[in-house]
């Protein structure tokens, strides 16, 4: 993603914000996502600058708002699926939303793997997990098609497909964009979730 846009004067600073690049030849992934899903991916922008302006207003953040700037301001480059597999330390920073406006939450297990149908996404400690395809969709993108397991830590469930239909929010899935980034790092950005925030990024580092 491009950084093409700033934050409103509130924020104190030149944030720029991420935009959807244009899209690669269709992977899969256009034909597997819900309407609902592929329209929070298409407002990413608005979600981030929404976010951020909540996030740094905050005036009780559980957190340190350097942390949220830093994985938002990371350069994206492009690498192949072989190094984004393995096991990954991740954490989750919320934006945004009616209640607190910014979290940033301790650090749990992620792993990415190759599986019959293409690399596979898994958050799997802490109390929010989620499991999905990655999907490429531009030259330093993928599309994440994720939902959340059973309980929250419980069995993995399949995303819904186009079809869609789930309307209980514990169980709502659980679309994001990953980016690799420079330092080594990758990032999934979850617009619109359907709970606590305007939008979620998961940070992921080597062990």
């Amino acid at each position: 993603m491009r950084f093409t846009a700033v934050l409103a004067a509130a924020l104190a600073l030149a944030l720029p914000v991420p935009v959807l690049a244009d899209a690669a030849p269709p992977s899969g992934w256009e034909d597997k996502i819900t309407d609902f899903d592929r329209d929070r991916l298409a407002r990413l922008d608005e979600a981030v600058a929404k976010g951020m302006e909540m996030a740094a207003a905050e005036p009780f953040p559980a957190g340190d708002y350097a942390d949220l700037v830093n994985i938002m301001q990371a350069e994206a480059v492009s690498v192949t699926d072989a190094s984004l597999r393995g096991n990954w330390r991740c954490r989750t920073i919320k934006a945004g939303g009616p209640y607190l406006s910014f979290v940033v939450y301790g650090w749990f297990a992620c792993r990415i793997s190759a599986r019959d149908d293409g690399l596979f996404f898994e958050k799997l400690s802490g109390s929010q997990r989620q499991t999905g395809y990655l999907y490429p969709r531009d030259a330093t993108s993928w599309v994440l098609l994720a939902a959340p397991n059973q309980d929250h830590s419980g069995a993995p469930r399949p995303y819904s497909g186009p079809e869609g239909g789930i309307t209980d929010p514990q169980l709502q899935d659980e679309p994001g964009i990953l980016e690799p980034l420079a330092d080594g790092r990758l990032r999934i950005f979850f617009p619109w979730p359907v709970l606590e925030s305007t939008f979620n990024v998961l940070e992921l580092k080597r062990h």
